[in-house]
């Protein structure tokens, strides 16, 4: 007499999903440094911002006329994430273009922000958002520390709220 052994697969497949799924999770979070990549948000408030525009500069402080819708913008564009990384870094002369010909945000943060993103991105306590000129059609931000902006510039989902705001606050 031949009994046939019969195999249960649906535990077996749930446990190679639930596998694939861990090993996932465990990647991402130790390349990103970050066990909580997965939240869509950024940690840390702007303790100044300043928007270059026409060929002048507007720093805005907390507690002046327009830093708190801008500073919320910001935060709304960088929590709804991050589509990609890009290779893209601003020469010098890219920068003094952003600065004194083309509309840009710069924001500082006095302690390096945590970005929860599925990459590392590096001790960042400036971001630089071109909002018009070279690469604003891509929706990057420039992440930066001390002064030097990185290579390797993510591109956002959006920048819509940054552009809307700037442009209620009449600086384009």
């Amino acid at each position: 007499m031949s009994r046939s052994a019969k195999t249960n697969t649906a535990p077996l497949l749930m446990l190679l999903v639930g596998f694939v799924l861990l090993a996932y999770y465990g990647i991402v979070s130790l390349t990103s440094r970050d066990p909580l990549w997965f939240l869509k948000r950024v940690e840390g408030q702007p303790s100044r911002m300043v928007v270059y525009h026409g060929g002048q500069r507007t720093e805005l402080l907390p507690g002046e006329a327009g830093f708190n819708e801008l500073a919320s913008a910001v935060q709304t564009s960088l929590a709804q994430g991050f589509a990609r990384l890009s290779d893209l870094g601003f020469s010098e002369e890219s920068l003094q273009d952003a600065y004194a010909r083309y509309v840009t945000l710069e924001v500082f943060f006095d302690q390096p922000v945590e970005l929860h993103t599925w990459f590392y991105p590096g001790r960042t306590t400036q971001m630089l958002f071109p909002i018009t000129g070279r690469h604003s059609e891509m929706s990057v931000v420039l992440l930066g520390d001390r002064g030097r902006y990185r290579a390797g510039a993510p591109v956002l989902e959006t920048i819509e709220p940054i552009q809307e705001a700037l442009k209620d606050l009449g600086f384009y």
